[in-house]
C-alpha cells in the first residue's frame, strides 16, 4: 500500500532541464490561472477583488452547485466549498509544484464537476478552460512537479537520496491526511449563513383569479424543491387559496421558487421569485402568475432623510467622477455640478423611493451614454414592488414610426382597439408630448436621439420595458388608459378605455393569444429558408454570457443547411437586437466574408490606475480585472490612460472561413442596434461583402464606453446605478457623421400600411432586390 501511495506523490524528471522547463510552464500557468483568477473570484483569499470573507464562497456558487441535483443539492455548499478550495489553495499549490499530485488530484475532480455537471451540453467552447486544467491536472497527476517545484526542493533538503527513494511520509502528506484536512476545514471555516441549518417557511398562492386550476404545487432551487417536480400545495378548506409548510436543510440564505397550475409554470418571461429565510419560520402569502407590490402608502413610506440623500449623492458623485472613462466627454465639469445640483433639489422635494428612482435615471441619461443608467436588472426589491410589479401598464404593444405610435398586440378585453390604430393620446397627453417627456430618462451613446426613443417602443418580448417603468413615474400610477385612437381603416378618430394590467399578466395573456412573443433568450434566436432563393438568421440578443444554449452549434448548422442545399441569398436580422457579446458577430462576420478584412484598431482607455478601498464596499463586478490597471497602461492621453494592445482589441485581421457561405449576405439594422451590434454593422459595411437595409444604428460613432462594468448601489436608496469602466474607440467609417451611427447602404422607411397589414417593410424591401 505504500508503495502505491509513494507512487502517486512522488515526482519524475526529465532527460535534461529544458525538458523540466517544458513541462513545468503549462503547470505554472494554469496554476496561477486558477489561484489568482478562476478559484480567487469565488473564494475569499487575500488576493480576492471580492467582499467575500476569509476562505468563505459567494451564495451564487453554491445556489449553481445545488442545480448539480443529487448528492449536491443536499449539501451544495461543501461541494462548492471544495471545488473554490481546489481552485484556489490547490492553483497555488500547483504553481509551486508543492504537493503537487495531491493538488492535481482535486483540481481533476473539480474540472470533472465543470465540464460534465456544469457546462455539458453548452458546446465545447465553453467546456474548452476547465477541459485544459483538466489535460493538465491529469499530466501532473502523472508525472508530479518535475525538477522546477517544491517538491523537488524539500525532496532533495530531507532526504539527500534519489528522488525516486524519497519516503511519502517525510516529504507530503497522504492524500488521505490531506482530504481529511480539507473536509475538516470545509465543515468548520465560514460564517454561521454558510452552515447548513434548517429553515422553515409557510407558502401559499392565490388561484381565485384562474380560470382553470389543476394540481397546484411549486417549483424551486433548494431541496426539498427541485426544478424537475413539483412540491403539492392543497386547499383544505376549499377557498381557494393553496398551501405548504416547507423544511429545507440548507446554508442558502434564501430560496428560488416558481407556483405551478397543471403544466403551467407562473410568471412566464420572468425571474423566479425569492424568499429569504430568518431563524423563525417566514410565512408569506401570493397571487398566482402576479408579482407583490406596494400600496401607495407604503410607497410613501419609503423615504429617506436629508443626509440619506446628500450621502446617497456623493457617493454618486465621486464614484463617477473617478472611474467613468467618459464622464466628460459630451458634458464638462460645470456641467455635471449642475447636474448634481438639479438631482439634490429634486430628491430633497420628494424624498420617496419613487421620485429617487425616477431622479437618478434623469441624471444618469444626462452623461449620454448606453451604458450608464438605473439597470431594471440589477434593482432591489424596494424597487420592483413600488414600480416594476405595479398593476398599471398598457394592456398594448406598439410600433413606432418617428413620434408616433401604432397598435401591435392587444392584451386588454378591449376588442375594438385593432392592430395599426394609431395611437394619437393616452390620457389626455399626445403621444408626441409623452415619448419627449420619457426620452430624458433614456440613455443614448452622444445625441443619437433616435436610440433614445427606441428604447421606448414596447414589443411584449422584454423583461423591463422602459415605457412601463418611466410612463407612470411622470404621468401617474393609473387603473385604466383613456386612449384616442385613429382607425386604420376609416381614418377617424375615435375614444376607448383600457383597463391597466402587471407586466406578468400582460406577457401571459399575450402568449395565450400570440405565438410569436418571445419569453426567454432562445426564442429570440430563428433560422428558416424562406425559399429556394434566401435563408433568414434572425438574432434578437447577442447577450448569450449565460450559456443558456449552444448559439454557435445554431450559427453552423444554419451554414451548413444554406451550403447543402446552396441558398444564393442569406438575410441576417438584427434589428431587435441592442448588443451584448461581440464574439457573436464575429463569429457570424467570419462566416459570411468572401475575402479577409482588418478591423481598425480600437484605442481603449480607463480613467483611473487602481480602485481605492473606500469605493469597493459600494461597488462590484464579476471580475477583479478592472480593480487595477497598474502595468497594463501604454500612454497617458489628457485625464484618461491609454491601455496596452494586449489588453485592448487590436486591428484583428479577420479571414474568411474554408466553409463559409458563398452568396449574397443582407444585414437588417436599426436604432435598436447599439454596442456589439453597432460594432457589427460598422464592420460589415466596411467588408464590402454585406449590404446594410433598413435605419441607421442606435450606436455613435465617436465611441462606446463599456467592456466591463462596476454595479454601483447606493448606501441608503440602495438604487444600483451601471458605470462602465473601458472608453472603446473606433476610427470611424469613412465619410459618415461621427455623432451618429452607421447608415445603411438601403434606407428603407417604415410605413403605417404595412404596419396595419402585419407586412415586414425592411425584409419585403430586401427580397424585392433579390427578386430583380
Amino acid at each position: 500500500m505504500i508503495r502505491i501511495v509513494e507512487t502517486l506523490v512522488k515526482t519524475k524528471l526529465q532527460s535534461t532541464k529544458l525538458g523540466d522547463a517544458m513541462v513545468a510552464i503549462p503547470r505554472i500557468i494554469c496554476g496561477l490561472l486558477l489561484a489568482f483568477d478562476f478559484g480567487s473570484s469565488k473564494f475569499g483569499v487575500p488576493w480576492s477583488s471580492n467582499d467575500l470573507p476569509f476562505l468563505g464562497i459567494p451564495e451564487w456558487f453554491v445556489q449553481d452547485v445545488a442545480t448539480f441535483g443529487g448528492i449536491f443539492a443536499l449539501t451544495p455548499y461543501f461541494f462548492a466549498w471544495i471545488a473554490a478550495a481546489s481552485e484556489t489553495i490547490g492553483g497555488l499549490m500547483l504553481a509551486l509544484g508543492l504537493k503537487t499530485r495531491v493538488a492535481s488530484f482535486l483540481i481533476m475532480s473539480t474540472m470533472f464537476g465543470a465540464i460534465f455537471l456544469q457546462q455539458w451540453g453548452n458546446g465545447m467552447w465553453n467546456m474548452l478552460p476547465a477541459a485544459g486544467f483538466l489535460w493538465v491536472s491529469m499530466h501532473s497527476l502523472a508525472m508530479g512537479s518535475g525538477r522546477f517545484g517544491f517538491d523537488y526542493i524539500i525532496a532533495k533538503v530531507v532526504q539527500r537520496k534519489r528522488l525516486i527513494h524519497t519516503p511519502i511520509d517525510q516529504i507530503t502528506p497522504s492524500i488521505p491526511k490531506v482530504l481529511s484536512i480539507i473536509l475538516i476545514a470545509a465543515s468548520t471555516l465560514g460564517t454561521h449563513s454558510a452552515i447548513a441549518q434548517e429553515r422553515t417557511i409557510k407558502i401559499s398562492v392565490d388561484m381565485n383569479q384562474v380560470t382553470e386550476v389543476n394540481t397546484v404545487g411549486v417549483k424551486g432551487s433548494i431541496s426539498p424543491l427541485s426544478s424537475d417536480k413539483v412540491f403539492p400545495l392543497s386547499d383544505e378548506n376549499k377557498d381557494g387559496i393553496y398551501e405548504a409548510e416547507i423544511t429545507f436543510n440548507t446554508p442558502a440564505r434564501y430560496v428560488r421558487f416558481k407556483f405551478v397550475n397543471g403544466n403551467e409554470i407562473e410568471l412566464e418571461g420572468s425571474d423566479r421569485r425569492i424568499l429569504w429565510f430568518k431563524d423563525e419560520i417566514v410565512s408569506k402569502a401570493y397571487v398566482f402568475n402576479e408579482f407583490q407590490y406596494y400600496s401607495a402608502d407604503q410607497i410613501s413610506g419609503l423615504a429617506y432623510t436629508e443626509n440619506q440623500i446628500k450621502e446617497d449623492i456623493e457617493v454618486l458623485r465621486k464614484t463617477i467622477e473617478y472611474i467613468h472613462p467618459a464622464v466628460y466627454k459630451y458634458r464638462d465639469s460645470i456641467d455635471l455640478q449642475q447636474d448634481f445640483e438639479v438631482l439634490e433639489k429634486e430628491m430633497i422635494a420628494q424624498p420617496n423611493v419613487v421620485n429617487v428612482f425616477k431622479s437618478v435615471s434623469k441624471f444618469a441619461a444626462k452623461i449620454k451614454c448606453s451604458h450608464t443608467f438605473t439597470n431594471p436588472w440589477n434593482q432591489g426589491p424596494d424597487i420592483k414592488q413600488a414600480i416594476f410589479h405595479q398593476p398599471d401598464k398598457l394592456p398594448l404593444t406598439f410600433k413606432r414610426i418617428g413620434k408616433r405610435l401604432f397598435i401591435d398586440k392587444n392584451a386588454s378585453e378591449n376588442n375594438s382597439v385593432m392592430r395599426g390604430d394609431e395611437i394619437l393620446s393616452i390620457n389626455g397627453v399626445e403621444t408626441n408630448v409623452i415619448l419627449t417627456t420619457l426620452a430624458q430618462y433614456v440613455t443614448s451613446d452622444g445625441n443619437n436621439y433616435e436610440k433614445k426613443l427606441e428604447r421606448l417602443s414596447l414589443t411584449g418580448n422584454e423583461k423591463f420595458s422602459l415605457f412601463d417603468i418611466f410612463y407612470p413615474i411622470e404621468f401617474g400610477s393609473t387603473d385604466e388608459f383613456q386612449l384616442t385612437l385613429k382607425s386604420f381603416q376609416t381614418k377617424e378618430a375615435f375614444q376607448e378605455t383600457v383597463k391597466a394590467i402587471s407586466k406578468t399578466n400582460r406577457t401571459k395573456k399575450l402568449s395565450e393569444r400570440y405565438p410569436d412573443v418571445e419569453t426567454s433568450l432562445r426564442d429570440g434566436w430563428n433560422f428558416s429558408i424562406l425559399n429556394d432563393k434566401t435563408g433568414i438568421l434572425s438574432i434578437n440578443s447577442f447577450a448569450v454570457q449565460r450559456n443558456e444554449f449552444n448559439w454557435k452549434q445554431l450559427i453552423d448548422e444554419a451554414f451548413e443547411e444554406l451550403n447543402n442545399k446552396a441558398i444564393p441569398n442569406l438575410i441576417i436580422d438584427i434589428r431587435e437586437n441592442e448588443g451584448g457579446q461581440g464574439e457573436v458577430g464575429e463569429y457570424i462576420l467570419e462566416r459570411i466574408m468572401k475575402t479577409s478584412f482588418k478591423a481598425p484598431a480600437m484605442k481603449s482607455s480607463v480613467r483611473y490606475l487602481s480602485i481605492p478601498e473606500q469605493f469597493k464596499k459600494y461597488i462590484s463586478t464579476w471580475a477583479k480585472f478592472p480593480y487595477d490597471f497598474n502595468g497594463k497602461i501604454d500612454s497617458i492621453d489628457g485625464d484618461s490612460y491609454v491601455l496596452k494592445e494586449k489588453y485592448s482589441v487590436a486591428g484583428k485581421t479577420y479571414k474568411p472561413k474554408k466553409n463559409g457561405y458563398k452568396g449574397k449576405v443582407f444585414l437588417l439594422t436599426s436604432a435598436a442596434n447599439s454596442s456589439a451590434t453597432h460594432l457589427m454593422a460598422a464592420y460589415a459595411k466596411q467588408m464590402n461583402d454585406v449590404t446594410l437595409v433598413g435605419q441607421e444604428t442606435g450606436g455613435n460613432q465617436l465611441g462606446t464606453n463599456g467592456s466591463f462594468i462596476f454595479f454601483l448601489r447606493l448606501p441608503n436608496s440602495r438604487i444600483e446605478i451601471d458605470i462602465p469602466v473601458i472608453n472603446m474607440y473606433v476610427p470611424p467609417v469613412s465619410g459618415e457623421a461621427k455623432d451618429a451611427g452607421i447608415k445603411p447602404h438601403i434606407y428603407v422607411e417604415k410605413n403605417w400600411e404595412d404596419l396595419a397589414n402585419g407586412v415586414d417593410t425592411e425584409l419585403q424591401a430586401v427580397l424585392e432586390l433579390i427578386g430583380k
